[in-house]
C-alpha cells in the first residue's frame, strides 16, 4: 500500500503542486527517515525550496508529498 501511494500519488512537478494549491486539496507529508506521515493539510504556500502545511515549512527534497496528480489527456481519455 505504501509503495503504490508514493508511486502513484507523490506531487513531483511544480504544476501537481499548484494543482493542490489552487483547489485547496489537502496534501500528506510524509518522511522517509521516520517512515511516517508528519502533516496534513492544505498547501499555504510555497517555494522551490519549501512547502507550508499547517503553518510548518518542509524541505521539498527531506520529504515527499503526497496528494492529486493532474491527469494528463493521454490518460483521462482511457477512462
Amino acid at each position: 500500500m505504501k509503495l503504490n501511494k508514493l508511486t502513484r500519488r507523490s506531487l513531483v512537478t511544480e504544476e501537481d503542486i499548484e494543482y493542490n494549491y489552487r483547489l485547496g486539496i489537502p496534501v500528506e507529508v510524509y518522511c522517509l527517515y521516520t517512515e511516517s506521515t508528519v502533516a496534513f493539510g492544505k498547501i499555504a504556500s510555497f517555494t522551490s525550496r519549501h512547502i507550508c502545511i499547517s503553518k510548518t515549512y518542509f524541505n521539498r527534497n527531506h520529504f515527499v508529498f503526497i496528494g492529486q496528480r493532474i491527469m494528463n489527456e493521454s490518460k483521462s481519455s482511457l477512462v
